[in-house]
């Protein structure tokens, strides 16, 4: 039987340790990174004037990235229209980000704190504006909607009978174009803005950059009314027997990031 020196067998007898270590060194790398849990968010799809999917705002994904980091959880991101956002996650898909709250809502979903709030403009030709201060001054209208959304209890319970609705795409541009040509009175807009001359400056920024196509509007504008339909909080939600804490781990989050004013960092970055 050959006798190795003292040495060969240390070597020998290290050699096996050191490929466990690293096994099991490999191994806990595969579990933290296995533990990062996925969740399936359902976010309402965008699309441009030629049915193109446009991208998620800049600033809303950096918020959804600030977000993931907090949790240590990764969105699965899943874009539907609006109905087929509201039909998934009450079946039990996953989270749905950016749902205002209505009463018939409130029974489908256990809803978060407000993430940031969203303000509904009205917006009209400069050459036909109207005064709005109450629902009434909508009567006999038509008004441009985004396909699917919600404008609060007191609008949803006048549409087509106060005034008439509009459906379309959630496509600005194209709206745009049905509100310079006459098919619509007014049209709604979510904008995170407080300010309706921000919201103005850039409606008529975006009407002479991309509608030239249309020489009879080269030079219409629009007017944003000062006073804003509703300012309309928005919030993850999900179906009550899906939340598995989730919702409350969120709350903590959306108050931190609030006070300590990283959210408004994310959402309005100095330009």
């Amino acid at each position: 039987m050959p006798i190795f020196p003292a040495n060969k067998w240390r070597r020998a007898l290290l050699f096996p340790v050191l490929g466990c270590t690293l096994l099991v060194s490999v191994c806990l790398s595969c579990s933290a990174i296995a533990a990062v849990a996925s969740v399936p968010l359902l976010i309402r799809e965008a699309r441009g004037e030629n049915g193109e999917l446009l991208p998620i705002q800049q600033e809303v994904r950096n918020l959804l990235a600030y977000i993931e980091r907090e949790l240590d959880i990764s969105f699965d991101i899943r874009r539907y229209p609006w109905n087929r956002v509201i039909s998934n996650a009450r079946a039990g898909e996953g989270l749905v980000f950016g749902l205002s709250k209505t009463s018939e809502r409130l029974r489908m979903f256990r809803f978060s704190e407000p993430v940031y709030a969203n303000y509904v403009w009205l917006v009209t030709r400069s050459d036909s504006g109207f005064r709005f201060t109450a629902m009434s001054d909508l009567r006999g209208k038509t008004v441009g909607v985004v396909r699917g959304a919600s404008y609060g209890d007191e609008f949803d319970s006048q549409r087509n009978r106060l005034f008439r609705v509009e459906e379309d795409v959630s496509s600005d541009a194209v709206r745009l174009k049905k509100l310079l040509s006459g098919r619509m009175d007014v049209m709604l807009i979510g904008d995170r803005h407080p300010l309706a001359e921000e919201v103005e400056g850039r409606l008529n920024r975006m009407l002479h950059e991309q509608i030239r196509d249309l020489p009879m509007l080269s030079a219409a504008s629009v007017s944003v009314q000062r006073k804003p339909l509703l300012v309309d909080e928005l919030h993850f939600a999900i179906a009550p027997a899906k939340d598995d804490g989730l919702i409350t781990r969120l709350n903590q989050v959306i108050v931190n990031g609030r006070k300590s004013g990283e959210f408004d960092r994310i959402l309005f970055p100095k330009k």
